[in-house]
């Protein structure tokens, strides 16, 4: 009676899993969110109406994560383009550059229409140090790209690519350098939390603890212990790696290759 329980156990579970894995596979590759910025008068006239105008950026858009958004209540009328911009018809209509700005919603202008999907960056930018986004000095736009599928400096792909990002405002901290913090390799994002963080310089954790998570430490008796193949006499007290005087030049250094001034 056992064994019998077991295999029907086991064969639903299988069932689950298989279902599982088919559900995964047919889901339409379409996120629901908040209805779209509302354009008083204006009536959805689809992507490939956009097109007509702005043919590479929907050959780009189409390629992204946003083109898949669909504005349910409107079943596909309010899909990409117009999930974030708002109805166009009358943008489309419009004959001057002025009326067109008017009658189109410009997401770039305005965190808060990030934020209607993305509510966790905007949580991140409440934290006591932050981009100035919320202040209005910085728009999600100047980091990001939605438009582009990712392949590209100032979109949000690959790690060389937030590099440069940051480059181009950070710029010290991510020259060459003679001696090199391997970090930056893995990117910024490694060690900063590019929305905001609880700690100074939007550091992931503070002091000796972000250090640590790369920089192993191991106790080789009651009075001394290696930081990676490194001796150190006694242990680390608060904040001593980077703000406590030693290795001071934590991007990278062109004189010392322990990264010290």
């Amino acid at each position: 009676m056992q064994k019998r329980c077991l295999r029907l156990v086991e064969t639903g579970a299988l069932a689950i899993l298989i279902l599982g894995v088919i559900g995964c596979r047919t889901m339409p590759p379409t996120g629901v969110v908040l209805p779209p910025p509302e354009i008083s008068g204006a009536e959805f006239i689809g992507m490939d109406s956009c097109a007509m105008c702005h043919e590479k950026i929907v050959k780009d858009f189409e390629e992204t994560e946003h083109s898949r958004i669909v504005v349910s209540s409107q079943e596909l009328k309010g899909q990409a383009c117009e999930a974030c911009h708002g109805a166009g018809s009358l943008h489309a209509d419009a004959q001057t550059k002025q009326e067109k700005k008017a009658t189109i919603v410009n997401p770039g202008k305005t965190p808060e229409a990030c934020y209607k999907c993305h509510l966790d960056k905007k949580a991140e930018f409440s934290l006591e140090y932050h981009h100035p986004v919320p202040e209005g000095k910085m728009s999600c736009t100047d980091c990001h790209d939605p438009h582009s599928p990712g392949v590209k400096p100032g979109s949000n792909a690959s790690l060389f690519d937030k590099n440069d990002l940051c480059a181009k405002c950070h710029k010290d901290q991510t020259r060459p350098f003679v001696y090199e913090h391997e970090a930056l390799r893995e990117g910024c994002s490694v060690c900063h939390n590019a929305h905001g963080s609880i700690n100074s310089k939007m550091l992931k954790q503070r002091d000796a603890n972000l250090c640590l998570k790369c920089h192993y430490q191991v106790q080789t008796n009651a009075a001394n212990f290696n930081i990676g193949d490194f001796p150190h006499a006694t242990r680390i007290p608060r904040g001593v790696c980077f703000s406590g005087g030693c290795h001071t030049a934590v991007h990278g250094s062109n004189y010392d290759d322990h990264l010290k001034m």
